[in-house]
């Protein structure tokens, strides 16, 4: 059995949610619950739960802060929250698991299976620590993205990408020194993530730009566009007419 936490700041949230691990959920062992963040973190330091159900938004501190609070996370967290479209793809970039209010069953067992897997992998639960340090401290949205440099994790500011691009079968981030990282994550799931950020654009099938580091564009056939660290990308055809579009804005 998985000794496992519920922490949501409304009592019918947490019996709804007991409710459905019990019926759905044989393998989890509800120890206890927690109505805050300050609560949950002294019972998750006193009864070592494997896995901690964990509400984001709750009065006074979030879930995030919460796990601000640990400098080792040792347990396995499966967010719940309530359908934020720019969370959830947070939540898929950094591979971490979560169910949305209200919850549906099978989604549940989903999570959990997923959560089972990393536990019984007995690896420290890293993409939760990452996934924290990528936030802003103001608003807990994306701020940095984290890619693997060597033998580290290297956070990156998203303001100082250049551009992505995807070439060879993986994506390289530029930043605006001309110092550039790679990724085994595809185009798709940064374009996703960085959707929330309001300045970069996809201009092709390869490429996405910020568009603070443009220097300059032409309007004619093809449609190039110059970075200020030194590139040229071609616009795609089919894009052209909205990128033009989105650039006379700026």
């Amino acid at each position: 059995m998985i000794p496992t936490l519920l922490v949501d700041d409304e009592v019918h949230n947490r019996n709804v949610l007991r409710s459905l691990i019990s019926s759905h959920c044989p393998g989890l062992e509800i120890i206890d619950e927690a109505s805050t963040a300050d609560e949950a973190f002294l019972k998750i330091n006193m009864l070592k739960p494997a896995l901690v159900f964990l509400d984001i938004k709750m009065q006074k501190k979030s879930g995030f802060d919460l796990l601000r609070m640990f400098t080792e996370i040792n347990f396995e967290v499966v967010f719940v929250t309530a359908f934020d479209r720019y969370a959830i793809k947070a939540f898929e970039f950094g591979a971490l698991g979560y169910i949305l209010k209200p919850i549906d069953s099978r989604k549940l067992t989903n999570a959990v299976a997923k959560a089972v897997e990393r536990i019984r992998s007995n690896e420290s639960n890293n993409m939760a620590l990452h996934f924290i340090k990528t936030l802003s401290d103001t608003n807990d949205l994306l701020s940095r993205l984290p890619v693997h440099h060597h033998d580290k994790v290297i956070f990156i500011n998203v303001p100082d990408i250049s551009f992505i691009e995807a070439k060879e079968g993986h994506t390289t981030l530029t930043l605006f020194d001309n110092t550039h990282y790679f990724s085994s994550k595809d185009l798709v799931k940064y374009e996703a993530v960085l959707e929330g950020a309001g300045n970069f654009i996809r201009i092709s099938k390869s490429v996405i730009i910020n568009t603070h580091y443009i220097k300059s564009y032409s309007k004619g056939e093809p449609c190039i566009i110059e970075i200020k660290t030194g590139q040229t990308f071609e616009v795609s055809r089919r894009r052209k007419t909205e990128i033009l579009k989105i650039l006379k804005a700026l």
